[in-house]
């Protein structure tokens, strides 16, 4: 429990010094609104809507602050606030696509867990409002929020599974409208090939980009692709499918599950 306690709060105060790290999601502003972006070794990169994250990354089961959020410096204005609310319930893969979590489904109801501190607020079965957090005083934000994913009434323990969860990202600023629903991959110790396959349809859902593994654009997913992969393997970059700031298996089977010509 001690370990826990310690971990949560390290994740929570993370300090601004900590910023850029590859794999957050990164926050703009632009024309009036909330724009989230990728963030990789070389700092911001393009517009991104899909993010991934695997619970138990910080030795705690079925918990993760990661990804994070960060605002570069006069993103925000002083004295307001950024936070989040959920876009509708936490859902579940099951094969073919994402439905949402409940006893008629491939899951039985798990549902997600969002900390700040003291702040706290739980998915349901639509939006969620969740809670905001202060902009720092150079107008920058970077927060790692709690993330547990509650185990289905009369469970123990969640099942295993790849798991989504919509969120918009709002601002107390009247000028800056919330962002398009951002979605979080998280696995749940599901098997590698079941988290690619869930990853990339996300991806090809919300970003309309259903051949993202076709590193060199060429219209296939084949042996030059592989290559990049390979040649940046434990590194982040552009073979980093998974954008959770590495390239390792999770990217392989995200690229072989794509393999042939591009849709």
């Amino acid at each position: 429990m001690k370990a826990r306690i310690v971990t949560v709060l390290t994740l929570a105060l993370a300090s601004p010094a900590l910023a850029q790290h590859a794999g957050d999601i990164g926050l703009a502003v632009t024309a009036g609104r909330i724009e989230t972006r990728e963030i990789s070794s070389a700092g911001y990169g393009a517009p991104r809507r899909v993010f991934g994250g695997t619970f138990g990354d910080t030795g705690v089961p079925w918990f993760t602050g990661n990804p994070g959020f960060d605002a570069a410096a006069g993103t925000f204005a002083a004295g307001t606030r950024v936070g989040f609310r959920f876009a509708g319930p936490v859902l579940a893969w099951d094969g073919a696509g994402f439905v949402p979590t409940s006893p008629e489904g491939p899951l039985a109801g798990e549902r997600l867990q969002v900390r700040f501190l003291t702040l706290s607020t739980t998915s349901g079965d639509g939006p969620v409002e969740g809670f905001t957090l202060a902009v720092q005083p150079d107008g920058g934000w970077h927060r790692h929020l709690s993330m547990t994913l509650l185990a289905a009434p009369g469970a123990q323990v969640p099942d295993a599974g790849v798991y989504l969860v919509p969120l918009e990202l709002t601002s107390t600023d009247s000028a800056v409208a919330a962002s398009e629903p951002v979605w979080l991959v998280l696995d749940g110790g599901a098997p590698v090939g079941d988290y690619a396959a869930a990853f990339a349809h996300a991806e090809s859902t919300i970003d309309g980009d259903a051949c993202a593994p076709d590193l060199n654009g060429d219209g296939n997913v084949d042996g030059v692709d592989l290559g990049t992969l390979l040649g940046t393997w434990g590194a982040a970059g552009i073979a980093d499918l998974s954008r959770d700031g590495t390239v390792d298996g999770i990217d392989l089977g995200v690229l072989l599950g794509s393999w042939g010509a591009c849709p």
